[in-house]
């Protein structure tokens, strides 16, 4: 067998060796080994639990690693309800269209995009998401507790999203033509206009494929926005 460093907290190894596999005990002073069948081998792992439940149709990605979980999931246009706090702390339920947005999440960090197209694949190109409380991508959550990134707790995510009420921070450049998009969100309401406006995003030349390389491998730096 080749020469191997055994974690300090295992207890048990397991190697695959041509015909037969050999199961290795040590810790606490005892240290064995045992040849197991692949009958006995199956009867181990029976019990591993690997079902992630009924995933979303819109599930574009998933990815489970050590140091965070990463989902990357979308939202179709349409119209929806949301709460703003305007000046004053004057608080509006809106009914307005919004595009389709794009969600990425990675641990306990998530990070919100728009789309000017309705179909989205890897290579679709990511706009600056029409809404407050979002810096450079990443969604500002203020006081309330986010679940691990897993598609179980994707619907979760999303509600919290549209539930929680959006104020004023970061609501400048989320838009083309007004310095604070709460009052285009406003007047889309108002005007009870059934598209969102594309002509109102804010383009970007990265990305879905980018921003999964740059956010969840590490691969290299996408210009965040």
């Amino acid at each position: 067998m080749r020469n191997h460093t055994v974690p300090p907290d295992a207890e048990a190894a397991l190697y695959f060796l041509p015909g037969q596999y050999l199961f290795e005990t040590f810790g606490s002073g005892k240290h064995g080994l045992k040849a197991l069948s692949s009958a006995q081998v199956a009867r181990a792992f029976r019990d591993l639990r690997t079902d992630t439940g009924w995933i979303d149709r819109r599930v574009l990605r998933y990815c489970e690693a050590a140091d965070g979980n990463a989902i990357l999931s979308y939202l179709p246009a349409g119209v929806r309800t949301i709460t703003i706090v305007f000046p004053e702390d004057r608080v509006e339920t809106l009914t307005l269209p919004l595009p389709t947005l794009i969600l990425l999440g990675k641990g306990k960090d998530y990070y919100l995009w728009a789309s000017s197209s309705s179909k989205v694949t890897r290579n679709t190109r990511l706009a600056v998401a029409p809404l407050p409380n979002i810096g450079t991508g990443k969604i500002c959550f203020g006081d309330n507790q986010v679940p691990e990134t897993h598609p179980s707790t994707l619907p979760t995510v999303w509600k919290i999203i549209f539930d929680t009420p959006f104020n004023g921070d970061r609501s400048a450049d989320r838009c083309q033509t007004e310095s604070d998009v709460r009052d285009l969100l406003k007047k889309l309401a108002a005007d009870k206009v059934k598209k969102f406006p594309i002509m109102q995003l804010i383009m970007s030349s990265n990305t879905i494929e980018d921003a999964w390389a740059s956010i969840v491998e590490g691969r290299y730096h996408v210009n965040r926005f």
